[in-house]
């Protein structure tokens, strides 16, 4: 029988993990449910895959959601939309995919639990909304507000990766400049002042100095670099580095403002887009709270939803916490007042998104003279270092 990990946390909000056997993830899933754990991750254990090892393009699997969302809401049958997906598809394994969970779905199975089986694409936020719109009668609608949050996600990811291409293109193009301008360049030009009987400026000895410890450690150095990045990078991904990391991030001047109504961002749109598709507020709460990072606002989130289990609403309950702005809690509160909260969140989300947006091209605007000007005391000093030797020489020639 198949044995399946999962990660989760239990009604205390504690963190469980663990392992299960089941017959198939959708079974597991159920009974890990069933001991009172809400599931953040449930993936089969040491169990070889079924289909190619390509990875999906998120794109492609918005896009596909989409498509399945206007095939329903136009009066076909689930099992004719997805076959109407399929056909139009490329092999690959999205169409894997969806060709087994249209098989699972004439086997009996509904589509909720079908998908289930595919964590990495179908996350427990799809699953929720698409269980509560099966539950409705209403699965072409709620596809369609997974497929928008989809789509703006990846939007708002692709905006961000854009705005900071350029600036990291540019650092590490100048960094390989100046690695070959101190490693070939510069000790050629250099060896010659060395040979000469003359006492050397200060600029020109740490040139040498410089140049030399490159070109005999370049490998040492490239190494440790490395290993280090590594290491930082295993520590961020470790539970106590990930608190870390986002505690410092939000303590950064400028960005950590950016960092931090990133978060805002991303919790308000999973919560509003939970809620369009009709999913109960507290579990709605559980599982946007899993899309933040900081400790300190995941706290704060977990602090204003036992509030709302005790019967406040949910402007009530973020007033009493110490980090949702209050403009946030405002407009909350004014959609709670006219029955239209999951809009107004969605709109918060989307303003958030949008000043984050403007902030990250404001602060690579500014970023990107200092750069230059970084690169050109470098370029600087290197031909002080070089021209101060040939004066010294000239003048003493004549």
């Amino acid at each position: 029988m198949p044995v399946f990990s999962y990660d989760g946390f239990d009604r205390q909000g504690k963190h469980v993990s663990g392992r299960i056997e089941a017959d198939n993830i959708s079974i597991a899933r159920a009974m890990v449910k069933e001991n009172g754990i809400f599931i953040k991750k449930i993936v089969p254990f040491n169990q070889p895959k079924r289909f190619r090892t390509e990875k999906v393009k998120m794109d492609d699997f918005a896009l596909s959601i989409r498509e399945l969302a206007t095939l329903l809401n136009s009066g076909l049958t689930l099992d004719e939309s997805v076959s109407g997906i399929i056909a139009q598809m490329k092999e690959g394994k999205l169409k894997d995919v969806y060709t087994d969970i249209q098989k699972q779905i004439r086997e009996g199975k509904s589509f909720s639990k079908a998908a289930s089986q595919y964590p990495e694409l179908f996350s427990d936020i799809s699953l929720s909304m698409i269980k509560s719109g099966e539950a409705s009668g209403t699965l072409g609608l709620v596809l369609e507000h997974i497929a928008k949050f989809l789509e703006e996600s990846i939007y708002f990811k692709n905006k961000v990766l854009g705005i900071m291409t350029y600036p990291i293109m540019m650092a590490i193009v100048g960094t390989f400049v100046l690695i070959f301008v101190f490693t070939f360049v510069t000790p050629t030009i250099t060896k010659i002042f060395s040979e000469i009987s003359l006492k050397l400026p200060l600029p020109t000895l740490i040139l040498i100095k410089f140049s030399s410890f490159l070109r005999h450690y370049i490998l040492a150095v490239i190494a440790f670099i490395l290993i280090a990045v590594y290491l930082i990078a295993r520590y961020i991904h470790s539970e106590k580095g990930k608190a870390s990391f986002a505690r410092f991030r939000r303590k950064i001047p400028y960005l950590g403002e950016i960092f931090f109504k990133s978060e805002i961002a991303n919790f308000t749109g999973t919560l509003g887009t939970l809620l369009q598709g009709g999913v109960e507020i507290l579990t709605s709460f559980n599982i946007a709270q899993e899309v933040v990072s900081n400790p300190d606002l995941r706290q704060q989130i977990d602090r204003a939803r036992d509030l709302i289990s005790r019967g406040q609403s949910v402007s009530s309950a973020l007033r009493k916490t110490t980090m949702f702005p209050y403009t946030v809690i405002q407009l909350i509160s004014a959609g709670e007042k006219s029955g239209t909260m999951p809009q107004m969140l969605m709109k918060i989300s989307v303003n958030f998104k949008e000043e984050v947006s403007q902030k990250a091209t404001r602060f690579v605007t500014i970023l990107e003279p200092f750069m230059i000007l970084f690169m050109a005391v470098i370029v600087g000093f290197v031909v002080i270092g070089i021209m101060l030797p040939i004066f010294q020489i000239s003048q003493s020639i004549r």
